[in-house]
């Protein structure tokens, strides 16, 4: 399937997915829902702003794994990972291209480009590591609280991510990357595209990064420290909308929220597949159906408010950097 194509069907299935969260909306009483997404506004905010906690501990994590090669300030990383998490949930990238996105900002300063690359690719595998921890935690407080019927299917979901997980790292070690750059350099060569060869020594670079244990646990405990400040997020979310629900049943909303999220990475955004999820959880819960449906709103409201703007500010600075420098517009095309 060539490029347009791709992106075509990409936009197919996001547009499938807003259409999803639309009749979610409809079929739960839309205009319940708008009354209290409006009678929440002002605690929206303060959810929206909530979200730079979780981010933060996403970028740090992300600013230790790279420790071992490239070291700058935290505030690069707060930057490339806004927008990394901006590009995934804004674009129809089908929350891939944003990840590239995050390296390049690394890559445009100081990093270069194959240490940018690696340790992007080792922060997504400790993310999706802490996440597969997060979901046990979760599923661990769902039977203690009384999990229901989705208990069964929730822990089939834990066994498939581990599995993936060892599979994964198991990968990585046995040569996936190589591979890789097989391929990168093929298509460099294909397509003039000589920014690919850069990339060369991508799977030595990969375990030089590993080799540095300390840095690995110091990031994981930073990305499940974001995925915790996650389900703060969510808590809040619910008390602004006026529900009176522990800390546990927020945590056990967004590990199964996150996990399906992750699990329908070639949705751009999870669009219909995440809101869907959490009114589930929520229903489970006891809350009403337009007060969890509101609960995944607001999430997708602050992905409008923080990453919309971020991602525009993006376009804006690259923008002028490839004005400045026609040349490279060719390479990175």
């Amino acid at each position: 399937m060539n490029r347009p194509a791709i992106r075509i069907a990409t936009a197919v299935v996001g547009l499938a997915g807003l259409c999803a969260i639309i009749w979610l909306v409809a079929a739960q009483n839309a205009d319940a829902v708008l009354k209290l997404l409006l009678g929440a506004s002002g605690g929206i905010l303060l959810v929206v702003a909530s979200h730079v906690l979780a981010m933060g501990c996403s970028a740090l994590a992300w600013r230790e794994a790279m420790r071992p090669l490239w070291s700058a300030g935290p505030g690069i990383f707060l930057w490339a990972r806004l927008v990394r998490e901006s590009a995934n949930a804004v674009l129809p990238v089908a929350q891939v291209g944003g990840n590239v996105l995050g390296a390049r900002v690394l890559a445009q300063h100081g990093a270069g480009t194959l240490p940018a690359g690696a340790g992007m690719l080792v922060d997504l595998t400790l993310e999706f590591l802490t996440q597969i921890l997060f979901f046990a935690i979760g599923l661990v407080v769902l039977i203690a609280i009384g999990g229901g019927d989705e208990l069964g299917w929730a822990a089939i979901g834990l066994g498939i991510a581990v599995l993936m997980g060892i599979g994964f790292i198991l990968a990585q070690r046995w040569g996936m990357f190589r591979l890789f750059e097989t391929l990168l350099g093929r298509i460099a060569q294909e397509f003039d595209w000589p920014a690919l060869n850069s990339l060369s020594g991508l799977h030595d670079t990969v375990l030089a990064i590993y080799r540095d244990r300390g840095a690995m646990a110091r990031a994981a405990v930073l990305h499940l420290a974001s995925w915790v400040c996650g389900a703060g997020e969510v808590w809040l979310a619910l008390h602004v909308l006026g529900a009176d629900i522990g800390f546990a049943e927020a945590l056990v909303m967004e590990s199964i929220g996150q996990a399906v999220r992750t699990a329908a990475f070639l949705v751009p955004g999870a669009l219909g597949i995440q809101d869907g999820s959490i009114l589930a959880v929520g229903v489970m819960f006891g809350l009403p159906p337009e007060l969890a449906l509101s609960v995944a709103l607001v999430k997708r409201i602050r992905e409008l408010l923080l990453h919309a703007p971020a991602l525009l500010i993006w376009y804006l600075i690259e923008g002028r950097r490839l004005l400045r420098t026609p040349d490279v517009a060719r390479e990175q095309a």
